[in-house]
């Protein structure tokens, strides 16, 4: 398997790194996307998380939008709800990755600190973007605050961890056009572990 994951500090650019990935055939997994769905639909967790934070809504479903509230309000209720999260999610993510019957995936992973729980070899790419850049392409969405951001921001870990333990940092402050040539250039020096995991795993 060729496990590619992206990470980096909010709203630095993954998402749409990991587009060029995709155009090479990559399937594509969004952790974000994996944790709510677990959140929401895991039954362990939601009363988990509700026993700790009293979170269902009137309909009796684990509010997302409440739950990052309270995420949102301390550091402290971010690592209880990493800490419920998180063994469920690593189980279900790796469970994934051993179905797959993909041979080449790209993963979206914001918590690069938390990357050692994937039991599969990866390279990690961390996409590395100036502070006010992106700020401006999280506030660009239309539900983001200004506040939420630096309260996230402040939760990751610094740009000097990112960088110590990726394999590789690009840079994401200029165009687009210079985004996707730094891309091709990263490709091709993936080329030779591409192909050393074909030979592995054949």
């Amino acid at each position: 398997m060729q496990l590619i994951i992206i990470s980096g500090k909010i709203g630095s650019g993954k998402s749409t790194f990991s587009k060029y990935f995709q155009k090479k055939s990559y399937h594509y997994i969004n952790s974000d996307i994996l944790a709510k769905n677990i959140i929401q639909n895991n039954k362990y967790v939601s009363n988990k998380l509700n026993k700790e934070f009293n979170i269902l809504d009137n309909k009796k479903k684990l509010s997302l939008k409440i739950l990052k509230t309270i995420l949102l309000s301390s550091k402290e209720n971010q690592n209880k709800i990493n800490s419920i999260v998180h063994p469920f999610f690593y189980k279900e993510l790796n469970l994934i990755l051993r179905k797959s019957n993909h041979n080449k995936i790209v993963l979206e992973l914001p918590l690069i600190e938390t990357s050692g729980n994937i039991k599969y070899n990866s390279k990690i790419v961390t996409i590395k973007t100036k502070l006010e850049i992106r700020k401006h392409r999280y506030l660009t969405k239309s539900t983001s605050k200004a506040q939420d951001f630096i309260i996230l921001n402040k939760y990751q870990k610094s740009s000097s961890y990112y960088e110590k333990y990726s394999d590789y940092v690009i840079s994401n402050n200029d165009t687009m056009e210079t985004l996707q040539t730094r891309f091709n250039k990263l490709y091709s020096k993936l080329k030779e572990w591409i192909a050393y995991q074909i030979i592995r795993f054949h």
